[in-house]
C-alpha cells in the first residue's frame, strides 16, 4: 500500500474517507452470506434454484434493484425485526471478521489513525455492517435499510432504494453538507462505486490485492 502523506499544517479542508464494503473491505457479498445464516444450507440452495435469474443478476449487478427486492420479500417478509437484528449482530461480530480484506483494512486503519472522518457506504444491509463498523472505530454507516411494519414485522420492502450506484454519491454529498469544506478519498471495487468516485478528490479501485487510482 502506498504511504499516506501527512496533512498540511495549515490545511483548510478536513478529510473524509468513504469506503464501499463488499469487495472493498470484505470478500464476496455480505448479504448472500447473511441469507445463508438465516436460511441454513438447504433453504439457501432452494432460494438459488427458485430464483436463479435474480441470483445471477444480483451478483452481476444486472437489474440489481429488482433482484434485491425478490430476495428481501422471500427472506425477510413477516419475520420479526428484533429477531433479524439479533441475527445480524451475530453475523456482524462473528462471521464478517473472517472475510476481511487486508488491503482494504490497511487503508481504513490508516485513515482512522490519521484522524480522518471515515464512513462506509454500501449496498449491504445496515444491520449487518454497522455493529462491526463500530467495533473498529467507524461510527457512520450508510447502507441498505429494511422497512419495519406494524407489530415489528418486516414488510419485505426497503426504506429507500439500496445504497448503490448513483445513490452512493447522493448519500455521501448529503452527509457532507458543504462539499467545499471536505477532501474526499473514496474506495471501491466495482461499477457500483463509480458515481461516488466521480465526486471524490482521490478515488481508488481495488485491483487484486492492492488499490490503484481510478480513472473515469
Amino acid at each position: 500500500m502506498d504511504s499516506f502523506a501527512a496533512p498540511p499544517p495549515l490545511a483548510t479542508k478536513r478529510v473524509i474517507a468513504a469506503f464501499d464494503f463488499d469487495g472493498t473491505l470484505s470478500r464476496g457479498v455480505s448479504g448472500i452470506r447473511f441469507y445463508r445464516q438465516l436460511l441454513g444450507p438447504w433453504r439457501s440452495a432452494w432460494l438459488a434454484v427458485r430464483h436463479l435469474r435474480a441470483a445471477i443478476c444480483y451478483n452481476l449487478r444486472i437489474d440489481h434493484e429488482a433482484s434485491l427486492e425478490v430476495f428481501n420479500r422471500y427472506i425477510f417478509q413477516g419475520r420479526r425485526a428484533d429477531d433479524v437484528i439479533r441475527a445480524a449482530e451475530f453475523f456482524s461480530n462473528h462471521t464478517l471478521p473472517r472475510s476481511l480484506l487486508p488491503a482494504g483494512m490497511e487503508r481504513l486503519q490508516a485513515h482512522l489513525a490519521r484522524g480522518d472522518r471515515c464512513v462506509i457506504i454500501s449496498r449491504g444491509y445496515e444491520w449487518c455492517i454497522a455493529p462491526w463498523a463500530r467495533s473498529v472505530g467507524v461510527h457512520e454507516v450508510i447502507a441498505t435499510r429494511l422497512a419495519v411494519g406494524p407489530g415489528g414485522l418486516l414488510t419485505g420492502d426497503m426504506v429507500e432504494p439500496s445504497c448503490d450506484g448513483e445513490n452512493k454519491r447522493t448519500h455521501l454529498l448529503r452527509l457532507l453538507g458543504d462539499r467545499a469544506q471536505w477532501e474526499i478519498h473514496a474506495y471501491g471495487d466495482s461499477a457500483g462505486d463509480h458515481a461516488m468516485f466521480a465526486v471524490a478528490d482521490h478515488a481508488f479501485i481495488r485491483s487484486g490485492d492492492a488499490f490503484v487510482p481510478w480513472r473515469q
